[in-house]
């Protein structure tokens, strides 16, 4: 099994590899408070879970020891090249899986760590956090969200306006407090970790940093989203864009409002297609599928309507039975091949939570008000942007 480093990460940990053969997994390391929130919302919270990638379960990765870069690797092996690469210790059976993964897998090859001591201090992670055996790592195997476009454009949008749990040391919460304070997470409940988008003049991405969306306020805020929808779409199409942004955001926010977790840390990841040609595939793709379902279900009215005239019919009760129970298996057979479709499927928008290890659920103390005024902020700012950038009537 290969590991690649994940492309299109634009926000959070280093060190997120993915897999199959069209890199539609991620494997990300991960604490266990991330793991159960995972499988406690798949459980328990379905609402919520329609929000957030698909959990596929977890496995262990095996770190090689350091190697010299000038040695040269064995015969037949992998070589020093083959970066970000692990020995594939233990790949646990996947809840839902569209391909051959589902099986015990060993792979090798070679990588080198990544220095994260900056990124540690910065988020306030402590050193020694993730409990793990020496040289391994829990990882997470998620949704690849990116998966189905050609060239997304990925915003990494932070939520809420406290970043700390609230048994985080004394030192951590002063210094993870100055950072909401001190930008646009205290004043909105949301901070631009990072972004791209696609440059379809240049063929290449344009990468926004982490330190862009902090040095944000709240009277330049919505110039960083300006910056985040400027791919060359053109104004109908990124109108329907924000327009599909505002509709999932709503309806996100109506899912959250009264639901009792915390979430600190966590992340709207919003993507869309950059690619015009890309885009208006997506676009047919939909209205294709849409005018499938209609016709799907013209169907079976007909065969229901069909089968109730028979029922009165001598000695034909058995057989509507029957034609009707093959049909059923007909529609479920259907569905399944829709839902194979939807795999490959060119997609044109998508927004989810992400990040979930500081996140639990609270029952008792009632909704995330940080992580809300965040969503508030960003469904307000979006209305802006279509009146004031992309009004009905251009």
């Amino acid at each position: 099994m290969i590991l690649n480093p994940l492309q299109n990460q634009v926000g959070g940990h280093d060190g997120v590899l993915s897999m199959g053969e069209e890199n539609e997994i991620i494997v990300k390391p991960s604490l266990p408070q991330e793991h159960q929130f995972y499988e406690e919302t798949a459980a328990l919270h379905p609402e919520l879970a329609a929000w957030m990638p698909v959990y596929y379960g977890s496995l262990t990765l095996a770190r090689p020891t350091a190697v010299d870069p000038t040695s040269t690797a064995e015969a037949g092996g992998p070589t020093i090249k083959a970066l970000n690469g692990y020995a594939l210790t233990d790949l646990l059976s996947f809840e839902q899986s569209t391909s051959d993964l589902i099986q015990k897998v060993q792979a090798q090859s070679l990588t080198e760590e990544g220095n994260e001591g900056d990124r540690k201090a910065e988020e306030g992670e402590d050193a020694g956090e993730k409990t793990k055996a020496e040289g391994e790592d829990e990882c997470l195997c998620l949704e690849n969200l990116s998966h189905g476009f050609k060239k997304p454009c990925v915003l990494d949008l932070k939520l809420g306006t406290q970043l700390f749990d609230d048994d985080a040391t004394e030192e951590k919460k002063a210094r993870l407090g100055a950072v909401s304070a001190n930008t646009t997470s205290g004043s909105l409940g949301i901070r631009l970790t990072g972004f791209q988008i696609y440059d379809s003049e240049k063929q290449d991405y344009v990468k926004f940093s982490k330190q862009y969306g902090k040095s944000l306020t709240t009277e330049t805020i919505l110039d960083g989203f300006r910056s985040y929808f400027s791919a060359q779409l053109g104004p109908k199409r990124m109108r329907l864009v924000l327009e599909r942004f505002v509709s999932d955001l709503t309806d996100f926010l109506s899912t959250i409002e009264d639901l009792e977790l915390r979430m600190r840390s966590s992340s709207l990841l919003m993507l869309y297609e950059g690619d015009a040609e890309a885009f208006d595939e997506g676009l047919q793709m939909e209205e294709e599928k849409i005018a499938a379902v209609v016709e799907r279900v013209k169907a079976h009215q007909l065969a229901e309507q069909e089968a109730e005239d028979a029922e009165g019919e001598e000695n034909q009760d058995q057989d509507a039975e029957a034609a009707e129970e093959s049909e059923e298996d007909e529609d479920e057979e259907e569905d399944y091949d829709d839902e194979d479709d939807e795999d490959v499927s060119q997609k044109v928008t998508d927004l989810r939570l992400i990040d979930f290890a500081h996140s639990a659920w609270t029952p008792g103390m009632g909704p995330d008000e940080g992580v809300i005024l965040g969503v508030k902020s960003t469904l307000a700012l979006f209305e802006r942007l279509l009146e004031e950038d992309y009004p009905a009537s251009a």
